[in-house]
């Protein structure tokens, strides 16, 4: 079977995709698939293809793509992960791993998911969306967020992902800072109480849970650089908590993964204040699938190798 690995993209998270799509690549050909690396966000090089401008356009006209029998969407945050790429997709007759055009768009819309989840009392924390169209507007916003919020809180960008754009504000002159820092990544500004308590977080597999996996960043938030630095987090799974805590927080992730319509694997993101309720932040549709990435992780512990469970991803995107 061909198999195509969409890597890199335009979007800030293009480094952490060139790292999932060479681990992807490499576990398919372990596993005996005909594989090939595509990168949307690369010039185009492609025999007989005009030379396009780089982005999912491109992509889609490109005759690695339309030959392959099926695509590894490894693409993280903007086009590859907001429903725009897996549209194209789905008008050129492909079969992809992960969730489709709709599920993709929600989730990235953390707001909206925000809204989801109060539908089925699912809690989260107190958030609110903003929009600036120009960075004049971030001084009054400001203002605003400080009449309307108590410190400390988070401002992130609402359509982002892996933390960029994300700042935790607990002084009131901070916040303009975070704003700009939030504006440089999106219009779309997502302001939320800041929960402390532990980093938790739970894989969907084909609409079943995985184990819960607890992050336990060294020192500070666990932003960017905790993520993808080795030694900067521990890792633990499964998580060392309740196991009706666990079992609630794995029924939520279900739960969402079925309210949104999602396909292949997806990753919920929660918190455990001191009291030991639990938040949800958000859904990702495309999960980082590096060395250090967390589904890999909780798939291990129910005896899934990485090879495996790339393996388990293609064949349900193509059954």
């Amino acid at each position: 079977m061909n198999v195509v690995v969409l890597v890199g993209g335009q979007s800030s998270e293009r480094e952490v995709s060139l790292s999932s799509g060479k681990a992807v690549y490499d576990a398919l050909v372990r596993k005996g698939y005909k594989a090939a690396i595509f990168d949307p966000g690369a010039a185009s090089s492609d025999t007989g293809t005009d030379r396009l401008p780089p982005g999912p356009l491109w992509m889609i006209r490109s005759s690695t793509v339309l030959n392959s029998d099926a695509v590894f969407v490894a693409l993280h945050g903007g086009s590859g992960e907001n429903g725009q790429v897996q549209c194209l997709l789905d008008l050129a007759g492909k079969k992809y791993t992960g969730s489709g055009m709709l599920a993709s768009a929600m989730a990235m819309d953390k707001a909206l998911t925000k809204r989801l989840m109060g539908m089925v009392d699912v809690f989260t924390p107190e958030h609110a969306l903003f929009r600036a169209e120009a960075s004049e507007e971030l001084i009054s916003i400001g203002s605003e967020i400080l009449e309307r919020f108590n410190l400390p809180l988070i401002v992130k960008p609402n359509d982002g992902g892996s933390t960029i754009g994300l700042t935790k504000v607990t002084e009131p002159e901070q916040i303009e800072h975070a704003l700009r820092g939030c504006f440089d990544e999106s219009s779309q500004i997502l302001v939320e109480n800041y929960i402390e308590g532990r980093e938790l977080t739970v894989a969907v597999l084909d609409g079943e849970p995985l184990p819960v996996v607890e992050i336990r960043p060294k020192e500070g938030l666990y932003d960017y650089s905790a993520k993808y630095t080795k030694g900067k987090s521990d890792y633990l799974v499964p998580a060392p908590i309740d196991d009706q805590k666990a079992a609630s927080m794995q029924r939520d992730a279900a739960e969402l993964y079925r309210l949104l319509g999602c396909k292949g694997v997806v990753r919920v993101d929660f918190i455990m204040d001191h009291s030991g309720t639990c938040y949800c932040l958000e859904v990702n549709t495309s999960p980082g699938m590096t060395e250090l990435s967390l589904v890999p992780m909780a798939a291990r512990d129910v005896g899934m190798s990485f090879d495996d469970l790339v393996d388990r991803l293609v064949r349900l995107a193509t059954k």
